[in-house]
């Protein structure tokens, strides 16, 4: 499998074309997820956002699908009930009416939550939720955390933005984050790109590339 950087040396692997995704970026870095989640092939993604007008089709998506939807229905609330019942001393809560709401409520959030998540890809573009950028015309990534989640925040030429991009999610299908990291890498090398220090650590990506971020402290 071809790298972006062979032998230690930098490569600016060619823009794939927006309707076929040909051809296809090399293997990218990763560091969040060794998972290996291909786009189904089997089912068509469910109340899928549009792709971006005029910008090719989509070519890698990833959602939750209903077993998975179901599973974090249950565990959730089972944890949820793990935990009253050690800071209660024993099961004495169970006659407390309220408790089993929150655990209904619980279960209901995430089963709806879940049922949100939704990342695809085109050639030249992503997607995360209903939100999408261009990512061969970024000119402001920064890395951060959300929580548990390490997160890059990005911006594109005409103002889109992605706020809260969860680097796992999309490393775990490798074949997604190849299409995002190429785009990445060519709005770098592009000088038209402010990104910061922690970000071009965190996605590897060549400190001569590009040009310094524009608030140093970053």
């Amino acid at each position: 499998m071809t790298h972006f950087f062979p032998r230690g040396q930098f490569r600016l692997p060619p823009i794939p074309d927006p309707q076929t995704g040909e051809p296809r970026p090399p293997a990218a870095p990763r560091r969040e997820s060794s998972a290996n989640v291909a786009t189904p092939t089997d089912h068509a993604p469910r109340k899928a956002p549009p792709a971006p007008e005029g910008l090719g089709p989509t070519l890698e998506w990833s959602q939750f699908a209903t077993g998975h939807r179901v599973q974090a229905a249950v565990i959730m609330p089972a944890l949820c009930a793990a935990f009253v019942t050690v800071k209660e001393g024993g099961f004495g809560w169970t006659g407390n009416w309220s408790y089993w709401l929150l655990m209904a409520l619980t279960g209901t959030f995430f089963y709806w939550r879940t049922g949100c998540e939704w990342m695809a890809a085109g050639a030249v573009w992503v997607q995360d939720g209903p939100d999408w950028v261009n990512t061969y015309e970024l000119v402001r990534i920064r890395f951060s955390v959300d929580g548990l989640r390490r997160v890059l925040r990005i911006e594109d030429a005409e103002g889109r933005k992605i706020h809260s991009f969860g680097l796992r999610d999309v490393q775990s299908n490798p074949q997604m984050w190849n299409l995002v990291y190429n785009g990445i890498l060519h709005s770098v090398a592009s000088g038209n790109c402010d990104i910061s220090r922690k970000a071009r650590k965190v996605l590897q990506i060549p400190p001569s590339l590009g040009r310094e971020p524009v608030d140093k402290a970053d």
